[in-house]
Formats: C-alpha cells, structure tokens, sequence
C-alpha cells in the first residue's frame, strides 16, 4: 500500500509527490483520519500538515495507536512536528528544525505554526506562520541585515497578533518599522516549514527503500474501537490499576514532585514524617482545574518508568541528576535545587523523602536517555524502535 502524506499549506503538493511518487496526498488531517487510512491497510504516513479549531484535532492518542499497531508515522514542519514531539518516545519518527525545537521545548505553543490558508486545494497559506519568522530573522541578523534589537521587536509585535492576522507587513507596522523591500524578500523567501516537509518526505522515502517490500504488520482487527463505543477509546490513566491501592503512593508523589507541597505541607504529620492527607482534600484541590487525572496518569508513566530502569539495572549518571534536580526545583518554584533544600530543610521528613524522589526521578530520565539515544540510532538505520515496559 502507498504511504499517505496529509499536506497543506506546509509545502505544494507536486514537491511531495516528486520524492513520493506513489503517495496518495490528502488534506490536512483531522481526528480519525489516521485510522481510516490504517484500516485499509497502509503502513507509512507523513504528518505534515493538520486542522484545529472548528474540527477536532488529531490526537496523540490516535497517533500512538496507529504506531503501536505496526504502523510508521513521521512528522514534520506544523502539526506533525508536534506530534512527532508529543509520540516520539512511542515510536514517532520527527524530522526537520521545527520537530527538533519543540523536541528540545525550545518552542512548547501551537501558535508558533498556526497559520490561515484557504481551504481548497493547493491550500496556499495566507499568514506567515511565527517559527518562519524567528528562524528567518535569526538568519539575517547573522548576515547583518537586520539589526538583533530590530527582530525583537519583530516578533513582540508578530507574537501579539493572532495568527490569522500574522503577516510580515503587519507585524512590521504593529513594530513601527519599515524594512527596505529587499530585506523583506529576503525573510519571505526562508520557509522552513517547507524545507522540513521535503526532508521529512525523504525520510520516509529512506524508509520505503529500507523496508524493500517486506510490508509492515498488522494488528487493527479490533478497529481501534471505531465501531464500538467511541471513535477512539478513552484513556485510563491507571492502567486498569485500582486507585485505592496506589492512594498513599500517589500522595506522596503528589508532594515530592512538587505538584501540591506548597498547598498540602500542613498535612504532613512532623512526628512521624506521614503523609496523612485525605483523598477528598487532593480532589477538592484539583478538581476545579481539571488536572486530577492528569496527575494519576503522569504518576502511572513515572512509576512505570522506575520500576523499569531499575528492572534493566541502570544507574543515573551526573547529568541525569542535574535535570533532575532541575526539574524539582521548578516545580516546587525555587531558583534552584540548594535553595529548596534551605526551604525544606526544618522539615526533616519532608527532606528525606524528597532526596529519595529525587534518585528516583534521575532514574526515569537515565532511562528516558537511553532509550533516546537506541531510537535515533534505529531511525538513522531505517528502523523503528517501540519501548514497551514488562
């Protein structure tokens, strides 16, 4: 089966279907799109370009089941760089400068390849869409075109127009500056979303070539549950656990990770160093934001992550602990890891509970590491690795 390319206005289509002559080339993706296509039996799909807003979105979720199901998805330039990021340690495949800045969260907002495009085909983009801009004035403050101070200014104003209304012109005019015409077609002229969308269809075109025929596996009898309940299942953030016995662990994750120490240290019994916080007080807290299955899935991942770095027997090496400590001190909003344990240390319980999460946490990201380090060298083969915890 020929591999499905969902492009818009990323890049035209007739350079896609130069590299991948055989792809079928459809719009931008929505929700179930994925399954469709994997229904029918097709093994490769390129991410590049997806819609939002008035429909819904395709979903990590979809994204990961298709990949689970034998599957290759590779995503670039918009919002396949951003599942890509979001799937990659499921087994998403990224490619270009923009998959690679919201990987590293260099960029973490939708808005930053948000762009308004006319809906019929060649679905040609009517806004600039920001990464272009930044990448772009980056590239001519080097060159000494544009002066750093000049492109600051720049993208404030671009960042303070919605994205149906973000244009060189506009965001000069919101700015007060005026660019000599030749600068600013130098800047149109940088579009790296379409340079990462041919990259990307190279890589899949690689990937054909590597896997020589041999097809891709199948494992979508059940549909993805498209003619049961729902057109994708719902999440279980527990796995099938049973909450009631993972209660007294989640608190005290809850609290380590910094997610609800500031608000719940009263709780804490000082005699015995207990976390004696009823379940009722944590969903009164969370409950309003939304956030409470959220927390329990987070909490399944991290403790499925430390029961297999340690089941493969790693040690976190002195990197894994700085990111860790890192991450602790932002959660708990201190400057860094020596001020929050000044701030905890008359909370002796606490501080030692909080020690032992933090070897803990530099686990899962030796494993995180890892396992990183195994898929970019499978990718770079022509292979695709999925992780999957015993």
């Amino acid at each position: 089966m020929p591999p499905v390319v969902f492009v818009g206005p990323s890049a035209p289509a007739w350079e896609i279907r130069s590299i991948l002559p055989d792809a079928i080339i459809r719009p931008p993706a929505s929700r179930g799109d994925l399954y469709a296509y994997r229904i029918l039996r097709h093994g490769y799909f390129l991410l590049l370009d997806g819609l939002f807003g008035g429909v819904l979105s395709i979903s990590p979720r979809e994204v990961v089941d298709v990949v689970q199901d034998g599957a290759v998805v590779v995503g670039a330039s918009s919002m396949g760089a951003l599942r890509a990021a979001d799937c990659r340690p499921a087994g998403v495949l990224g490619a270009g400068i923009i998959y690679r800045l919201f990987k590293d969260r260099v960029i973490s907002n939708e808005d930053e390849v948000a762009v308004l495009f006319r809906e019929e085909m060649p679905f040609p983009s009517l806004t600039e869409p920001l990464i272009n801009m930044r990448i772009a004035l980056r590239r001519a403050i080097r060159k000494g075109l544009v002066e750093a101070s000049e492109a600051e200014k720049i993208i404030a104003a671009a960042q303070s127009l919605h994205f149906s209304r973000r244009t060189w012109s506009s965001a000069c005019r919101r700015a007060n500056l005026q660019l000599p015409s030749g600068i600013l077609g130098f800047l149109r002229e940088i579009d790296t979303k379409r340079t990462d969308a041919i990259k990307a269809a190279r890589l899949v075109s690689r990937l054909l070539k590597a896997d020589n025929g041999s097809g891709r596996q199948f494992g979508s009898s059940r549909l993805f549950g498209l003619l049961g309940s729902g057109r994708e299942r719902s999440a279980d953030p527990l796995s099938g656990a049973d909450f009631q016995q993972i209660e007294p662990e989640f608190i005290e994750w809850l609290l380590c990770s910094g997610r609800a120490y500031i608000r719940l240290r009263n709780e804490i019994n000082r005699q015995s160093g207990e976390f004696t916080v009823p379940i009722s007080l944590i969903w009164h807290i969370l409950r309003g934001s939304g956030e409470f299955e959220a927390y329990l899935m987070k909490f399944n991942i991290y403790q499925r992550a430390v029961s297999e770095a340690k089941r493969r027997g790693l040690r976190p090496e002195s990197e894994d602990l700085r990111q860790a400590e890192r991450q602790l001190a932002d959660d708990h909003g201190a400057a860094s890891w020596n001020d929050l344990v000044q701030f905890v240390e008359n909370d002796s319980p606490y501080s030692k509970r909080l020690r032992t999460y933090l070897g803990q946490l530099a686990l899962t990201k030796c494993l995180r590491r890892k396992y990183l380090i195994a898929q970019d060298q499978a990718a770079k083969a022509g292979e695709v690795l999925l992780w999957k915890p015993r």
